[in-house]
């Protein structure tokens, strides 16, 4: 290995071409190698037979600086009033047209205004009439807001999510922020069924049946040690380990009572274990008013895939959606049949999907269409403002960057990414979202999360009658198996009784007839 790299090391000395951008053994010290960063290479001395650093050179110095003096032009240009063109399509509070179309505002139209302003060049806006970001024709060629850049008729996006397949056509500027793209529905909030289960979590349950448990078995103990001080062979007087348990458990719910000798015996441990079972009915009766009121948002399929095999959600795409062709790719993996691609739709406008959705969901009819809309949470936020509250389902299906986005080959988009940092710096981005992306609703949906209050229905008190008719129902069951037994044990006896009585006469019969 050593051999080859002295043969590199003299092939870059011929041609007076060393700078070395791995570590590279010395010739004079083989026992040490130097690593070396791209920007501070080495460069073989013969003068002081070793590596010197490159920049020592007056040669290559100068081209260093030479080039950060042309980087700092392009990234400090002043474009003196030049017409810069961005090309986008309305859509609410992200990119809006004012003035006959001739200036643009929303959170990435006051972007690229700041810009303007900032980095002195006039900003043309051009809307797109077809609400279409773009895709690749068979010919190689794209449509919409992609084709005008690519024909230099354009030459800002405002707005683009960051996705490898289109960097042969976009250059992105920095981030602005992420975004996801997940699925909404209108919520329809339910009252909790199973409320006195999630009364206390399964853990606290499990220990409050686990003391009465231990405590049973302490009482238990405490009999079993009292039998060795009682002389007595009777063990009726004493009560068994389930007698214990069960009467214990009974303290606590405060159902049915104890036998006397049994709680002279235990009375520390009863009067404990009531004053034990008041604190958790306290606990359990401060919280049943709240949950039994409370209504709650249950979603009705997890993913995709569960909307379209188990649900009768319709979904809405935009058509001219950052992620079109990807979510075309998802809906073809999940879906079976042809109606399961017929439940899939696809909207000219992204608006247009809010309203078809929050106007089925006002429906008063109980058999109304369910909707559930794709989109990205930041147009979420800019569009479902102006209308209903809709909520996100299960985890996100696509996530990356929102950012600005230039033709590939513009030379001074350096420019525009040290407008935008010193924009993130200041905190002014971060002013824009909070205006145009904040989460207040001025539609019908503003007071999902408080629904007006509802008298106690049999929805939700359904499970104590329940309980209470389980119980009736167990108690007649063993009433009749009592009674059954009974009356077999009693058919028995009669039936022994006869027998008996019949085998005495037979008895007596026979020595009569034989003292005869």
């Amino acid at each position: 290995m050593k051999s080859v790299l002295r043969a590199i090391v003299a092939s870059l000395v011929a041609l007076n071409l060393e700078p070395s951008m791995l570590g590279i053994v010395s010739k004079d010290n083989e026992r040490r190698a130097l690593l070396v960063e791209a920007a501070g290479g080495l460069i073989w001395s013969n003068a002081s037979q070793d590596f010197r650093p490159i920049f020592d050179l007056a040669t290559f110095r100068e081209a260093r600086e030479r080039r950060w003096r042309w980087h700092r032009r392009l990234e400090f240009h002043n474009f003196h009033g030049a017409a810069l063109k961005l090309v986008y399509f309305e859509e609410g509070n992200l990119v809006k047209y004012t003035d006959n179309d001739t200036k643009v505002t929303g959170v990435c139209g006051e972007l690229w205004n700041n810009l303007a302003d900032y980095l002195n060049f006039t900003l043309v806006p051009v809307k797109m009439e077809q609400r279409n970001f773009g895709g690749q024709r068979d010919n190689g060629s794209y449509d919409g807001i992609l084709g005008q850049l690519q024909a230099n008729d354009s030459q800002i996006v405002p707005r683009s999510g960051m996705f490898r397949g289109r960097l042969d056509l976009l250059e992105y500027t920095v981030p602005l922020w992420s975004i996801r793209y997940r699925l909404y529905i209108r919520p329809e909030w339910r009252h909790d069924e199973a409320w006195m289960i999630h009364l206390f979590s399964p853990g606290l349950w499990s220990a409050f049946f686990l003391l009465l448990l231990a405590l049973g078995c302490a009482e238990y103990l405490s009999e079993l040690c009292s039998r060795h001080d009682e002389a007595t062979g009777d063990d009726r007087r004493f009560a068994s380990l389930q007698d214990h348990v069960f009467y214990t458990v009974a303290v606590a719910t405060s159902q049915g009572g104890v036998p006397a000798g049994l709680h002279d015996k235990s009375r520390i441990v009863y009067i404990s274990t009531s004053l034990f079972a008041w604190v958790v009915l306290i606990a359990f009766s401060s919280h049943a008013i709240i949950l039994l009121m409370s209504r709650r948002f249950v979603p009705p399929f997890a993913d995709l895939r569960g909307l379209l095999r188990g649900s009768e959600y319709t979904v809405l795409a935009f058509n001219g959606s950052m992620v079109h062709q990807e979510f075309r790719g998802l809906v073809q993996r999940y879906a079976r049949s042809a109606r399961d691609f017929s439940r899939v739709s696809y909207a000219p406008a992204a608006q247009d999907m809010y309203a078809k959705a929050c106007a089925a969901a006002a429906s008063p009819s109980r058999r109304k269409k369910r909707y559930a809309v794709f989109e990205a949470d930041d147009r979420h936020k800019a569009l479902g403002r102006d209308f209903c509250r809709l909520v996100p389902t299960g985890a996100p299906y696509f996530e990356s960057f929102v950012a600005s986005a230039v033709k590939r080959g513009f030379k001074y988009k350096r420019c525009f990414d040290l407008g935008i940092v010193r924009m993130l710096e200041t905190g002014l981005l971060d002013g824009l979202r909070e205006r145009w992306l904040d989460n207040v609703w001025s539609g019908d949906g503003s007071d999902d999360e408080q629904p007006p209050f509802q008298s106690i229905d049999m929805q939700q008190v359904y499970v104590t009658f329940g309980i209470l008719a389980a119980g009736a129902s167990l108690s007649i069951l063993v009433l009749l198996a009592e009674i059954l037994c009974h009356f077999l044990l009693a058919h028995k006896s009669t039936i022994a009784r006869r027998s008996v009585g019949n085998y005495k006469l037979m008895i007596e019969s026979w020595f009569i007839k034989r003292n005869r």
